[in-house]
């Protein structure tokens, strides 16, 4: 067997100070109390996109059904139809007919 003997000057050891460990301590919550909040606004914000991601869907879809009724009210063939069938109108006669000048 080998024995190894340290010399003197070599390693030591000496007693951390309790405020150094306290400082630590503190430092190392402060740090996991900022990651935690971190990571919940991250969560808030990804919800808060979700819900307009959303409510953009829901707007575009309603857009877009908008744009169909119009499309279908503008139709002169479906205006003559409701013009006909709901309102009772018809093409005027000749003799209806009354230039004014």
């Amino acid at each position: 067997m080998i024995d190894i003997a340290w010399p003197r000057s070599g390693v030591s050891f000496t007693r951390p100070r309790v405020s150094t460990i306290l400082a630590a301590i503190a430092i190392l919550m402060v740090v996991g109390v900022f990651h935690v909040w971190l990571r919940m606004e991250v969560t808030r914000c990804e919800y808060e996109v979700s819900t307009l991601e959303k409510n953009i869907r829901a707007e575009e879809y309603e857009f877009k059904t908008l744009e169909v009724a119009l499309g279908k009210l503008t139709n002169p063939r479906q205006l003559q139809r409701v013009a006909t069938s709901r309102l009772g109108l018809h093409e005027p006669q000749a003799n209806q007919v009354v230039t004014v000048k």
